[in-house]
């Protein structure tokens, strides 16, 4: 073997034993953060409110029933007036057909009398429940910026942190 073959031999045997013996460790070093940015998240939110409004609202007193008494009085005077017509089954239908008329003509005349004597107006409120989307932004988080050796670091936290956490090792 030559010097160069053992020289080069003798080389690999020291660098792999440096390898193999080769230690490291591991530690927790604070860094400071530069800036803490807040992360924001937007909301909608449905707001209820109550929109209101002053009504007329009639208010009636006097006969409302004038076309029922009507139908009610034109009905007997037409099945009177009718029985008074024809003979034997003529005279049915007569009396019949009268009251059916009858009927008919006092309803028609007791709704012309059907208005109220004395009209008057209140005044009502009446209210509704109305929705409105509101949206605002509310701070969900932190994002919190450092720097180590160069490197910048960001860690995401829910409140600004004024030091980071962070495990350096150290290999010889």
């Amino acid at each position: 073997m030559s010097k160069y073959t053992i020289s080069c031999i003798l080389a690999a045997v020291i660098v792999g034993s440096t390898t193999l013996n080769a230690e490291s460790f591991s530690t927790t070093e604070y860094v400071t953060v530069s800036s803490s940015v807040p992360a924001y998240t937007t909301l909608n939110e449905e707001v209820p409110s109550e929109r209101c409004q002053d009504v007329k609202e009639d208010i009636s007193s006097g006969t409302q029933n004038a076309d029922v008494l009507g139908a009610l009085a034109g009905g007997a005077l037409g099945g009177v007036l009718g029985s008074n017509v024809g003979r034997g089954s003529g005279k049915t239908a007569a009396t019949v057909g009268g009251a059916v008329l009858g009927v008919l003509a006092g309803q028609n005349i007791g709704s012309k009398y059907n208005t109220p004597q004395n009209s008057s107006y209140r005044m009502v409120r009446k209210c509704e429940t109305v929705y409105t989307t509101k949206t605002r932004n509310v701070v969900s988080g932190y994002t919190n910026i450092a720097k180590l050796k160069g490197q910048e670091i960001r860690i995401e936290s829910d409140k600004p942190l004024k030091k980071i956490p962070v495990t350096v090792t150290y290999s010889y």
